[in-house]
């Protein structure tokens, strides 16, 4: 795997990277490494101890945990959120073409939980560009770190749907709302659910909402991707950017479904290696192989497609390109479902997930590989993570 270092070496001399880590494992082999500096200055080498604000990788963990809670008979995916947040009886539903939060109306519709999975419930984020995103935002929606999970279901739960639940596909804090079903009905919370059933059996020690003050020296900076200088540099907090989400180190009470998790390349490669067949690497069953399967199969109607992620910064000039298109959505991943002009090397059926800060995990359960991808770049050149994509898939009979 000497090309994706060397695809690495280009981009940080190019100064769109400061450094990477990945882990790849395949039946064969395990390739585990690093490059590049911790910071702009260059004076901290990248290593492969580091944690990370894993942000969105955080989403596929919760999916797990849920349908760990369906197989046990504790959960229906077609049961509607009501059931165990009562905030949620009277759903309001945007107009379509409303001029403000207050042109709604009542539906009959509740979400389901397995519309939380596949991001069809009718939420939004923040960062969209939508009424209601707007409308978090002023709410500070996610934005404090010392609310709990149940406080900020709670606020969303005063806020009208973005559209008619199952109507469309919107990526969204629907996993957080998932994230605080676990805990209703599991009477416990979040942390120590995903502990029990994910973490501990894979001996992912280092992966926690939480970080002791010891191993703060371990965790990476983040910087930002200047889309206008094509340059790495340090954050500007300014506008709806996710990155005014708050990631608090020294809260034990914080969680969230949908990001929230610190987590090293080490650790998630073992979750991301568990989707293959659901079992740790002592043989203990996770979760079944039937429900993986059917976890990463497609599970949106073709009016549902394309996907495609935006928010109020995304700039459709000619260099633009929709990284989704291609993709179907599972029961908490994107799955490739055919190859297009921007991923023409990967596997069908090839499933994964990233996150806000340039990391990024893929499986391909045909050739049981799983890789991860570790940066810490806010709105990094989507460049980086389709090097490394396709050096691995172009590569398949080295690996």
């Amino acid at each position: 795997m000497d090309e994706i270092k060397d695809h690495f070496l280009k981009h940080i001399e190019n100064g769109i990277c400061n450094g990477a880590e990945w882990k790849i494992i395949s039946k064969n082999s395990i390739y585990h490494d690093s490059i590049g500096y911790r910071d702009l200055n260059k004076n901290q080498p990248f290593s492969k101890d580091l944690i990370y604000r894993i942000w969105s990788m955080t989403k596929p963990v919760i999916s797990i945990a849920t349908m760990q809670l369906v197989e046990k008979n504790y959960l229906s995916l077609d049961k509607t959120i009501d059931i165990f947040l009562p905030q949620f009886r009277e759903v309001k539903i945007l107009n379509k073409n409303a001029n403000n939060i207050n042109e709604s109306y009542i539906s009959n519709n509740i979400p389901t939980i397995r519309q939380l999975l596949l991001h069809t419930a009718g939420f939004t984020y923040n960062s969209s560009d939508n009424i209601i995103g707007e409308e978090y935002e002023k709410k500070k929606i996610f934005l404090p770190g010392n609310t709990t999970l149940e406080e900020e279901i709670d606020n969303i739960s005063q806020l009208p749907l973005l559209f008619e639940p199952g109507s469309q596909w919107h990526y969204s804090v629907s996993i957080d709302i998932l994230a605080r079903i676990l805990e209703v009905i599991t009477k416990d919370k979040l942390i120590n659910i995903l502990k029990e059933n994910i973490f501990n059996p894979l001996e992912m020690y280092s992966t926690d909402f939480f970080i002791e003050e010891n191993q703060n020296k371990n965790l990476l900076e983040t910087l930002e991707f200047s889309k206008k200088n094509k340059k790495i540099q340090n954050l500007s907090l300014d506008g709806r950017k996710l990155i005014n989400y708050f990631y608090p180190l020294n809260n034990r009470e914080y969680s969230r479904g949908g990001h929230g998790l610190f987590s090293t390349a080490n650790d998630y490669s073992k979750f991301a290696h568990m989707l293959i067949n659901g079992t740790n690497n002592k043989g203990k069953k996770l979760i079944s192989l039937e429900t993986l399967t059917n976890m990463r199969l497609n599970a949106l109607d073709k009016y549902l497609l394309p996907l495609e992620i935006t928010s109020v910064n995304t700039i459709k000039d000619e260099n633009y390109i929709n990284d989704l298109n291609g993709y179907g959505w599972g029961l908490g991943f994107r799955v490739l479902m055919n190859n297009t002009e921007s991923n023409q090397y990967g596997n069908i059926g090839e499933f994964g997930w990233s996150g806000y800060a340039s990391t990024y995990f893929l499986v391909d359960p045909i050739n049981q590989i799983s890789a991860v991808l570790m940066m810490q770049i806010i709105d990094g050149d989507r460049v980086l993570k389709q090097d490394f994509y396709d050096s691995i898939f172009k590569n398949l009979d080295k690996i």
